[in-house]
This record gives C-alpha cells, structure tokens and sequence, in this order.
C-alpha cells in the first residue's frame, strides 16, 4: 500500500463535546466508539443518530473519523457485527480499529472496500506482526505497542508494508496491551470487552513494600518530536476517550502546534499538559527504555487540584464554508453544484415551468438555498442562473439543497449488508499438553500428557519437554538471540512451539516446529480460531473467558483444565524494584490479602499469575470433548506430581478454587 507522508494527530472523542474540542485542537482524526463492541463501555459514546452527525461535522472540517470495534466477540454477535460495520460505513465511517483477527478476518471478507486498522490490543510489536496483518488480512494499519522504544518504533515503521500508528501521550497500562486478565479473575469485569475496573491502579503488597507497584504515570512523548517526525510512524496517537472535552481540545492544541512547528515541547507546554491531566507528571520510560521505579505514579490531589477545568466553556467551531452554483432554466432539470475545497456535487431536480403568475426571483432561490442550519457549513459565495419568468416550488429548492448536501457526505463505497454464514471447525485430535516454568518442576514421568512446554530461554537438551513456549513479547532487536534459541531447540529435536501472537507464527514455521496457538490470542469465536488453522496452527487453547455453554461448538480445541493463569503480562519489570533481581520470582498481595505468583521471564518481563487455579479433574466428564491444557507456575515437582495424580483418578479439590463453567 502507498503510505502518507503526512504525520496525523489523532485525537480521542468520548462524546460529542469532545469531538467539538478534538476539531478546534487541530486534530487530522478522531477515533471514538458507538454503543455497541468497544473498549470503553463507559465512556458515553455515540448513538448511530449522533455519529451521523458527528461523521459530518468531521468531514466538512476535514478531519478522519476511525471507530473502535477493539473487543473480542462471541460467535452469536458476529451477524451484528456485520450489520453494524456496514452501517457505520454508509455513514461515512473511514476505518475501522480491530482487536480480534476473527472478525478482522470477517470483515475484509465480507467488505474488501473497508479499511481496517489492528488495534493495540491485538499485541503487535515487531515488524512480523505488522506485515503478517497485512499479507493475511488485508490491515491497512497498525496501531504498536505502547511499550515499545524509539528504536523499535522506527524499525517497525520503516520496513512495514503498512502504515504504524504509535501512541504519544495519555494513560499507560501496566499490561502488554490485549495480555490482561486480572479485572476479568478478580472482579468479573473483562478488559477483553470494555469492562476493564483497573485494578492496576490500587495498591499492592510485594517482598513487605505496600505501594501502587501496577501504576504507571501518564506517557508524554512531547519532548521526542524530533525523532518522531524521523521514525516513519503514519499517525500519534492521544489516549483520553474516558476524559473530558478541554482536556481533549487542549492536549490536541499543544500537539498540533508542536508538530506544525516541528520542535520539542518547552518547560512551559509539559506544564500546560500536566495540569489538563497527569498522573505525578508524565514517563517516557519505554520510549527511552529506561525502565524503573520513575515511571510509576498515580493520581493525587495536587494533581486533580492542578487540573484546569473549562467545562463551563463550550466550544464553537467555525463552520467552513459552501459555495453555490445553481441553474434554473425552462424545460430543463433545475441543477445545483455546492463546493468546498475539498470536493464538488452536483445534483438534479424537477423540471423548471414557465410561471403562470409570479415568476421566482433570484433573491427567493437564495433565501431557500441559504438554509444550512442543521448543516455544519456556513454559506459562502452563490451563484443563481435562470431563464426569466420561471416557476420553482419552494420544496424543490429546499428538496435540491437537501439532496446536495446528503450526496456531499455520502460514503464513497455504499455497501450491502452481508450475512454472517458459520463454517464448521476442522476439528483436531485430542491431546494434553503442560506449561512448565523450569525443567527442575517435571516429574520424573511424565507420560500424561503428549506435549510438554518449556520457556525457550529455560530450554536445555537432554530435557523431559519436548515444545518450547516462544516469550510472550519479543521485540525487533531481541529476535537474534530468540531466532538462535529457536535453531537450537529443533536441532535437539524439539518438535512443537507454542506462539503467543502473529508476530510469531511465520518465524516458528519457518524453523519446522508444530504451532500451538497459546490462549493470549483470545480466542472467542470460530472465526479466529479458523483463522489461526488456516495459517497453520495445529490447536488453539481458547480463551479462558468463555462458558462450556460457549465453547461447545470447539470440540478438540484446548481448554486450561487446571492452573493459575497469568493474570498480567508486564513489559517493566515489578521485581526489580521490590524484592530485586537475585531470584527473579515472588509475591504480591492485594487489599483483600490474595497472593499472585510473580514470575521474571524473558527480556526482564514478568507473569503476573492469578491466585485461584482452575481445577476440573473431578469435573473432567464435563470437558471430556476438548483438549486439556495445564499451567504450572509457583508448584514444586512433587506438587505437580500430586495434581497429576489428582487429574487422573478425578479427585476433589481442596481450597480455593475456579471452574470452567
């Protein structure tokens, strides 16, 4: 695809008031959400009549309208989504931001025409991720981590066949984003589909040290335009879709002066932006990868009392202007041509008739032509052609400056609704496969299960395992080492990789290895585990969201039959600053005294594990159906020995515990 040259400012729209204040920022587009399948539920969002109108005032002020369609959804609301995407492009809607490749997959099916943009939450971090998008599923851009340096940005940005979409200023999570699950274990409220409670904002207790360890400071990157403007990045992105109009239209503001001006922000304007919101001040901890105990921060008072609040002064745009040209001649089509600069209609109406008593006169057509209240123009220059003694109906006229302006704003690509037809699922064969975190936790016999996983950087032959487990991020400048790991592994004869993201899947193939799609693709629904297979994946652990009721059509897909789950992915390390690096491992416990097993992985990252464990081996009739999968993380050998054993004569649990229900 051809790439722009132009950087664009994207600024979030919560509501209509904010999209006001995104306009009058100098924002080049927005992005916001409808009611249905974003993000940000409770953010108040747009009704289809409102985004109508909101679509409309963007485009007269030429600027880009993206919505979020950034939640992973269930197999019976994908015949909605079809339906709802169409709708929302016959609006006039320029793309769409998509987190779940089943329904990425699904639209470019059914709607070629449409643009789509990978959302963050489809955990996109290096160059393979962004170009197997693209090649697979047509993704025009994607939208990178947040956790990722200035020098990975600008690899990533240089070299992909796509346009790369980075964010640079507003609120961090704490998370590789789309690799939480900790709202969803400890409070039933799923990040996955825009529920997220952020219990990364409360404290926690690690190694006798009580304090917001999750909470990271706002990201401001305004003090890096220089090197943004060089990296090839296609568009900064402003999070704030839960924030208010003058933070929206005063963030934008300081951006766009700071990128038409190309230089860096002064003491001056971080000041400005701090007081519209911030968190302690702002980190660009992971731009720099200077990574430590300075980028955590959290809301205080001082702050909120810093906030300038203007929510008494409501913005008034501007309306841009239209010209008019119109022709009103006997025996001829009425005609009326309105322009901006940015395009030209014209239109067609009744006939024009000789009049049997008054003609209409120039001023008359120009009274009714002038009606452009519920437009967002403002009349410009206006031109009247007309033979004399001519009739035209009021409701003509009226009818022709309608059916202009409809036409100006109609979508360049009206599409057909289509209908969401369900394929049956190649259905594989049953296995048991184990996640372990070092060889010293694998019992002696290990005949249970058929593939048994070991973190790649754990991996030494001889070894009881016999699949490796590939990090669950890797960026750009850690494939060397990981790619060698990887030849090294299959030469000892290793024969199954089990990939976390698309970044992934081509490398592993590549080296010979058999895929297992681990559950951080969120799996929700057939068509992304179709679309996993059909890129050769041999099984697919389903995300750990989903009811047996939900899952029933998966048969011989991976459910996580027994295990803590890791609750949380982590690009900064949580240890480091806590209980240090000597062990690598430890434990946080939150305000309600759970303890969650935190685990030092691969590029000083961590596993935040959940407290509870799935456990179903007295339940095993009830998912008899499905390949098994288990999580082995704090056990000891003889634990794991003991669960196993628990596994195979169906014993009850003991403790606190979760089902697959």
């Amino acid at each position: 695809m051809k790439k722009t040259n132009k950087v664009e400012i994207l600024a979030p729209a919560g509501d209509y008031d904010a999209l006001l204040g995104a306009i009058a920022g100098g924002a080049d587009a927005v992005y916001l959400g409808v009611a249905e399948f974003n993000a940000r539920i409770r953010a108040k969002n747009f009704t289809l009549e409102a985004l109508k109108d909101g679509v409309r005032l963007a485009h007269a002020h030429k600027v880009k309208v993206y919505v979020t369609l950034n939640t992973e959804l269930y197999d019976k609301e994908l015949s909605r989504m079809l339906e709802y995407v169409c709708e929302l492009n016959n609006i006039g809607v320029d793309a769409f931001i998509v987190a779940d490749f089943g329904v990425m997959s699904l639209i470019k099916e059914a709607y070629p025409e449409i643009e789509v943009h990978a959302s963050t939450q489809a955990t996109i971090h290096n160059l393979d991720g962004a170009n197997f998008v693209y090649d697979k599923l047509g993704v025009s851009r994607v939208v990178l981590a947040r956790e990722l340096d200035k020098e990975n940005i600008e690899y990533v940005s240089k070299n992909a066949k796509c346009e790369t979409e980075a964010f640079v200023h507003g609120a961090h999570c704490m998370s590789v984003s789309g690799q939480c699950l900790m709202s969803y274990f400890q409070g039933g409220r799923s990040g996955n589909r825009g529920e997220c409670a952020q219990p990364c904002r409360l404290p926690y207790t690690i190694g006798g040290k009580n304090g917001y360890h999750l909470s990271l400071k706002d990201m401001s990157l305004a003090s890096h335009i220089d090197d943004i403007l060089e990296s090839g990045v296609s568009s900064l992105k402003i999070e704030g879709r839960m924030k208010s109009e003058d933070y929206v239209k005063g963030t934008t503001q300081v951006w766009r002066k700071l990128i038409d001006e190309k230089r860096n922000a002064t003491s001056g304007e971080i000041k400005t932006l701090g007081e519209l919101f911030s968190r302690q001040g702002f980190t660009d901890g992971y731009y720099k990868a200077k990574i430590d105990s300075s980028m955590l921060g959290v809301r205080t008072q001082e702050n909120k009392d810093a906030t300038k609040s203007q929510a008494d002064i409501k913005t008034e745009l501007k309306k841009p202007t239209l010209d008019m040209y119109a022709e009103f001649y006997l025996g001829e089509k009425s005609s009326l041509t309105i322009k901006t600069e940015e395009k030209e209609i014209t239109v067609y109406g009744d006939l024009v008739e000789k009049a049997q008593n008054a003609p209409i006169s120039k001023e008359d057509i120009i009274k009714n032509l002038s009606k452009l209240g519920q437009t967002p123009f403002s009349l410009g220059e206006i031109e009247i052609s007309k033979s004399d003694n001519v009739m035209v109906r009021v409701s003509s006229i009226n009818a022709l400056r309608r059916q202009a302006v409809e036409r100006y704003f109609e979508a360049e690509n009206v599409l057909e609704p289509k209908i969401y037809n369900k394929s049956k699922l190649k259905q594989p064969r049953k296995i048991k496969t184990a996640v372990f975190r070092c060889e010293n936790q694998i019992p002696k016999n290990i005949d249970y299960f058929d593939i048994v996983f070991l973190p790649i950087d754990k991996y030494t032959s001889p070894s009881r395992a016999n699949g490796i487990i590939l990090p669950p991020v890797v960026f750009d400048s850690e494939w060397k080492e990981i790619e060698k790991l990887m030849s090294d592994a299959r030469a000892s004869g290793i024969e199954w990789a089990l990939i976390s993201n698309v970044g992934q899947i081509e490398r592993a193939k590549n080296h010979g290895f058999k895929l297992i799609a681990d559950y951080r693709f969120n799996a929700f629904n057939a068509p992304c585990v179709d679309f996993l297979v059909k890129n050769g994946v041999e099984n697919v652990i389903l995300a750990p969201e989903l009811s047996l009721a939900q899952v029933r059509d998966f048969k011989g897909y991976s459910l996580i039959s027994y295990g803590c789950i890791p609750a949380m992915t982590t690009h900064k390390c949580v240890l480091k600053d806590t209980v240090g690096c000597q062990k690598c491992e430890g434990y946080m416990t939150d305000r309600q005294g759970a303890r969650l097993f935190v685990d030092g992985i691969y590029g000083h990252r961590n596993l935040i594990y959940n407290s509870v464990p799935v456990y179903m081996a007295d339940k095993s009739a009830d998912i008899s159906d499905f390949s098994s999968h288990f999580i082995f993380s704090w056990e000891k050998r003889e634990e794991c020995e003991r669960i196993i054993e628990a596994y195979k004569t169906k014993k009850a649990p003991n403790g606190t515990f979760r089902r697959i229900k």
